[in-house]
């Protein structure tokens, strides 16, 4: 007997707590955008498990944004848009928010395709104080576990216009859990507590970080959340573009794959306890360093656009399972590991 499949459904009819929502999926895999909430990604749930892959903290609630404020107290977890910075940063005489501008504001949207064979939802934002528009699409195909994203970032103003633009998938971790990423040279912005695994420029090859006391720890392993510690690093010149976050006892994960020269780097803000007690990772793929634009602009690791001009790229966005270890992700989603 043949069983019928679900094929591709995408469906405006939802709210959460009172907010617009999106629901994307297939057999394999469902996705919810709130979009009155910076278009935030607050599922991604491998269906075969009935697992959202996704962190959310359990002591912030769902609700609605107000720009400006400190993401830190309003973060609840999922999936965020990050332009221009990542920290709070003064730059040009403006002031702006912490993980920028778009993550707290109503973004428009409009239903590109819908087919049982393949779904398209096209997204947008305008910021406030940079000149920029944002643009999104996902796509999601009849089959398999792979959300595909393109982007298009553009500049509306008269002069050239600096930016840091990330995405930041904040991830559930258990004492099981592993992260994979490509080869690359690490460099230490925060390692908390005493800077123990160096001071704040230190760098080190991954996976393999040092103590003060030159002890060796393999940053692909998750500590439990009584290490009390919690790090932001980046991992730059990277080998390929992408980067995923296991489960090794259950065998499933999420994962990533991104353009490596257009993000350029990876951040890895590793929280282990020593952040208001939570116990997560995001591993989140930017386009430069370090977190605040003042700061990654007087390095010259940063983006920029010309009046009128365009970045444009497609990342995708994967659930997978059956691996322990993941070597390498392709462009198109496809996972390689053991």
């Amino acid at each position: 007997m043949r069983c019928s499949r679900l094929g591709a459904k995408i469906s405006a009819n939802w709210a959460y707590r009172g907010m617009r929502s999106l629901i994307l999926e297939n057999d394999d895999l469902r996705a919810t955008v709130l979009v009155e909430y910076g278009a935030k990604i607050l599922e991604f749930r491998l269906k075969s498990q009935d697992h959202d892959l996704l962190y959310h903290n359990p002591r912030v609630e769902i609700r609605t944004p107000v720009y400006g404020v400190n993401v830190d107290n309003w973060w609840h977890g999922g999936i965020d848009e990050c332009i221009p910075t990542g920290h709070p940063s003064l730059y040009n005489g403006e002031e702006y928010p912490n993980l920028g501008e778009v993550w707290s504001l109503p973004w428009d949207f409009k239903i590109d395709k819908d087919s049982s064979e393949e779904v398209v939802v096209h997204l947008w934002r305008q910021t406030v104080i940079a000149p920029l528009l944002v643009e999104r699409w996902m796509t999601l195909k009849d089959h398999g576990p792979v959300l595909k994203m393109g982007h298009k970032i553009t500049n509306l103003g008269y002069s050239d216009f600096q930016f840091l633009w990330g995405i930041h998938p904040a991830l559930a971790v258990n004492s099981s859990s592993r992260i994979d990423i490509p080869q690359s040279n690490v460099i230490i912005d925060t390692s908390y507590p005493n800077n123990r695994l160096g001071l704040s420029g230190d760098s080190y090859s991954w996976p393999c970080a040092k103590t003060v006391a030159g002890q060796t720890v393999d940053m692909r392993s998750v500590a439990p959340p009584e290490s009390q510690t919690w790090d932001l690093h980046y991992a730059t010149d990277l080998a390929e573009g992408w980067l995923a976050v296991t489960d090794t006892s259950a065998r499933i994960g999420f994962g990533m794959a991104f353009p490596k020269d257009i993000f350029r780097c990876i951040w890895l803000w590793l929280v282990y306890g020593g952040w208001r007690g939570l116990h997560c990772v995001a591993v989140e793929a930017w386009t430069g360093y370090p977190a605040k634009l003042d700061m990654a602009v007087k390095k010259g690791k940063y983006s920029s656009l010309k009046p009128g001009d365009s970045l444009t790229c497609e990342t995708c966005l994967v659930a997978h399972k059956g691996f322990a270890q993941v070597n390498r992700i392709r462009p198109d989603g496809k996972v390689e590991g053991s």
